[in-house]
């Protein structure tokens, strides 16, 4: 059967035009069949939410709940009333009304035998819904722990030898950096990845955007801030990533070009289980450096 579809599309800033897909609606007027679906994980909405529209977009998807609901209510009574029925031409209508914060795409046709398979095939193909945050191997945060036990294990004091989430800056760039090993000077910067998230494009540009820091880093030095003090970072410092690769099943087109990046820039790129070669690195050159 001929279904319809607008995707539901946030717009936090009408004028620039950047957009996200945060839903879709989809609908069929030979089976009066209607649904609306959002992503299961907003986060990629809320990082754009510089002004705090993000939650008119909720209000009107809820509204549109509503009236699918009262849709399906409706076709369920023995004389349905005509104005709590939804149609093409309402989906058009409401196509041609949002032009603000909240903007549908023009209804646009797909062949499916349900509205649930019309946005199960929608959402595979033009809506990015990352996986909900669950914890576990789908974070970075096994790679984390498995950093900081490193560097206790190894004799290295947090706060005193080890400064983490600190920011670094090399001429125009400026990075979050997860780990810096400092005595005087950085000795060594330390970032972790995982590669078993589900939003593998966002990704491969962090990995990119993180590259373009350290190559400066490399070729100029920088400087990381430890609270009121500016640090030196030179050029020659170590840097290490420790990472959870992707599973055997899963997309490995970030890793991939994460590792491209990593083999350009000389980095030293290790799976979770052999942070203690990179603990092991920076005690050894803690030892050879002096504090200033």
């Amino acid at each position: 059967m001929k279904h319809v579809y607008s995707l539901i599309r946030y717009v936090p800033d009408p004028v620039r035009g950047e957009f996200i897909n945060v839903g879709a609606i989809a609908g069929c007027d030979e089976s009066s069949e209607w649904e609306i679906r959002q992503v299961a994980n907003p986060a990629r909405a809320r990082r754009l939410d510089e002004r705090g529209s993000l939650s008119a977009v909720w209000a009107f998807m809820d509204q549109l709940g509503r009236e699918v609901d009262a849709h399906e209510a409706a076709i369920e009574q023995p004389t349905p009333a005509e104005d709590t029925l939804l149609s093409e031409e309402w989906l058009a209508d409401l196509w041609g009304r949002y032009r603000n914060v909240v903007q549908l795409s023009p209804p646009a046709p797909v062949l499916a035998d349900s509205t649930t398979e019309a946005l199960d095939e929608i959402f595979a193909q033009l809506v990015v819904d990352p996986a909900p945050h669950r914890g576990g191997e789908n974070t970075k945060h096994p790679a984390l722990a498995a950093v900081r036990r490193a560097y206790r294990a190894a004799g290295l004091a947090k706060a005193h030898d080890v400064h983490e989430r600190v920011v670094a800056h090399a001429g125009d760039h400026r990075e979050r950096i997860d780990f810096a090993v400092a005595n005087g000077r950085v000795v060594q910067l330390t970032q972790t990845w995982s590669f078993r998230v589900a939003d593998q494009d966002t990704l491969a540009e962090n990995v990119r955007a993180w590259g373009w820091t350290v190559r400066a880093i490399k070729d100029e030095g920088g400087t990381v801030e430890l609270g009121e003090r500016s640090i030196e970072i030179p050029h020659d410092v170590n840097v290490a990533v420790v990472m959870i690769p992707p599973a055997k099943t899963e997309n490995a087109a970030a890793v991939n070009d994460a590792r491209a990046v990593f083999e350009k820039l000389e980095v030293e790129a290790v799976d979770i289980e052999h942070a203690d070669d990179v603990a092991a690195a920076a005690s050894e050159l803690l030892r050879g450096a002096a504090p200033a």
